[in-house]
């Protein structure tokens, strides 16, 4: 011990090395001074003091679908599943209801046979006005239709929705694009710009837009108009080309001459309804590499 002397007042700032002595006397001590243990004992299984008693959580758990979750055998018991009942029965009577309501106006035209055609005044009052109401709608409706009732409503009029599955369908040069500028714009007529080199095949890969608007071919030749009139999908036009003409001129007639046309033929309900035109860049090309969407401002 008289190796480690207290160190004055003025040797305190000087380094004091500590010697072995230290750690083979004094360092054992201070640690048996303080005992600090930590012990712990692993647990395979979690088990909770308070058991789980909120049942109703057992219903909600079920009906959101959780994985791998067994229901509890007390789950009919529990008030979350009595309200459950008690909700369907409630659903069950409204829907009872709500058929009821419909069927009343549709069995009065039938059921007015004997007593059960008396009505009170108030009553039968209201029941002439119904009458009249839904009769005057039938007829505007009848009236103001666009195509008769026993065909169906072409499958452009109705809209489409840009999913994956379709947009894999067009795959081909500039067909994703038309596709998304016919579902953007909301266009009903195409008008493609046939030259007379193009040839039919070239016009299969058009026949995939139909479902979605309507096609209006400007047709060069005979052969070719007759070859489109047989497939049954294009609306075909025949148009004359000069070899005076440049390029240019050729695509201001095209574009006048199919507009002129579609509007005849109720193909555009406006006049400022956009469109689909597509044609070739350069003359002589056989196939149709550029579009555009016009709209008459």
């Amino acid at each position: 011990m008289s190796e480690h002397r207290v160190p004055s007042k003025n040797t305190s700032d000087r380094a004091i090395p500590l010697g072995s002595s230290f750690f083979d006397v004094l360092w054992p001590l201070i640690l048996d001074e303080n005992v600090c243990r930590i012990e712990s004992k692993a647990e395979e299984n979690f088990v909770p003091k308070e058991p789980f008693n909120r049942l109703e959580w057992h219903t909600y758990l079920a009906q959101v679908g959780y994985p791998f979750y067994m229901p509890p055998h007390e789950l009919r018991c529990c008030e979350g599943a009595r309200r459950q009942e008690f909700d369907e029965e409630e659903a069950e009577k409204a829907l009872n209801k709500e058929v009821e309501e419909r069927r009343g106006p549709a069995e009065g035209d039938f059921l007015c046979r004997g007593s059960q055609a008396i009505r009170p005044i108030d009553k039968e009052v209201v029941h002439l006005r119904m009458e009249q109401e839904r009769r005057q709608k039938l007829a505007y409706d009848f009236a103001n239709r666009q195509y008769p009732w026993t065909m169906q409503t072409p499958s452009h009029e109705l809209g489409f929705t840009l999913t994956e599955e379709l947009q894999k369908c067009f795959k081909g040069p500039m067909e994703l694009d038309i596709l998304n500028a016919i579902h953007d714009f909301d266009c009903k007529l195409m008008i493609i710009d046939l030259g007379p080199e193009v040839d039919i095949k070239d016009c299969q890969r058009w026949i995939k837009f139909r479902p979605y608007i309507q096609l209006l071919a400007l047709v060069r030749t005979p052969r070719m108009d007759r070859s489109l009139q047989l497939l049954n999908v294009f609306h075909t036009l025949l148009v004359e080309e000069s070899a005076d003409n440049s390029w240019d001129d050729e695509l201001q007639c095209s574009v006048r001459t199919g507009y002129t046309y579609a509007q005849k033929m109720q193909l555009l309900k406006t006049c400022g309804e956009p469109l689909v035109f597509v044609f070739s860049r350069f003359r002589g090309i056989c196939t149709c590499d550029n579009f555009k969407i016009i709209r008459r401002a």
